[in-house]
């Protein structure tokens, strides 16, 4: 199985949760506005994301409600130029790609849809002053690019909007994970959760099967975290793969070094540096490259 097989398979399981759960939520919803109001008031909501959908400009409602992403104005796009040249140059890109400006001062890249790349403010105020070369820029931008050309966007259109209640409660749930945090150590919540399943397990045989609840919702949150941890990581296997077929993987891996600490970092910096060595290849095809003209902005 190659890389892209991996990284579908991956998730197709990093969704059977949210899925789940956001159908729930849904059918919750729709009977309480059913409840209050004639289902034929339904259709206009749902008609007017139809037509936004066939027009062609879910992505960028995507892109601007999710992550805050604008067109470039004159000096990004300026700045954005050299960066949109190496991109040409290497034959890296996908048809009608559409490059807009996010918020934030990290650097930063994140696809929506099919075609509409966000990279965010903190790169271009890099490469505008130098820190980041066009290069090492292009290779952050391809990287992800070479993920939307395999079809595993995080964040496709009608995928967003349909688990959007899944988001909602995921950023609540991680909002209490990360203020419990400040007081207790992660590991140590970890352990309690597993903890609590075990006891919930012990109680379900020994007391009432009602207890087995508590483990069913312990199994749901691990499963989840492992689903999510191992697509994140299939997906960088596949935009590692892109880079090495278009030729700015060492540019990559330069950033790599530089930015990234960890050993895990190090090892796809590696990897990506030398992608023949026996055991180090980024591992199977990636979709062909083809010779798409890439526009800083539509």
């Amino acid at each position: 199985m190659d890389v892209v097989s991996r990284a579908r398979t991956a998730r197709v399981r990093a969704l059977v949760v949210p899925v789940v759960m956001s159908v729930g939520l849904w059918v919750v919803a729709g009977s309480l506005a059913l409840s209050v109001v004639a289902w034929p008031v339904l259709l206009v909501p749902v008609g007017l994301a139809a037509v936004v959908w066939v027009a062609g400009v879910g992505e960028r409602w995507v892109a601007a409600s999710v992550l805050l992403a604008r067109k470039p104005r004159l000096h990004q796009r300026h700045t954005l130029a050299p960066v949109a040249q190496v991109l040409l140059d290497c034959r890296a890109g996908v048809p009608g790609l559409v490059l807009l400006v996010g918020h934030g001062g990290h650097v930063g890249v994140s696809a929506v849809g099919s075609r509409t790349v966000v990279v965010t403010r903190g790169l271009v105020d890099a490469v505008a002053s130098g820190r980041l070369g066009p290069v090492t820029a292009a290779a952050l931008v391809g990287h992800e690019l070479g993920v939307v050309r395999a079809g595993l966007t995080r964040r496709q259109v009608a995928l967003t909007v349909f688990l959007a209640p899944w988001s909602v409660w995921l950023v609540v749930v991680l909002g209490l994970w990360e203020a419990a945090a400040t007081i207790l150590p992660r590991r140590l919540m970890v352990a309690c959760l597993v903890i609590n399943g075990g006891v919930g397990l012990w109680l379900g045989v020994t007391v009432h099967p009602a207890h087995h609840a508590g483990v069913l919702f312990v199994s749901l949150v691990l499963w989840a975290w492992w689903a999510f941890t191992s697509w994140g990581r299939a997906r960088t296997d596949v935009g590692d793969a892109y880079l090495v077929q278009v030729g700015l993987a060492a540019a990559y891996a330069d950033w790599l070094i530089a930015n990234c600490g960890d050993d895990h970092s190090r090892d796809r910096a590696v990897t990506l540096k030398h992608p023949h060595v026996e055991g180090n290849s980024p591992t199977g095809p990636v979709a062909p490259s083809r010779d798409v003209r890439t526009p800083v902005a539509r």
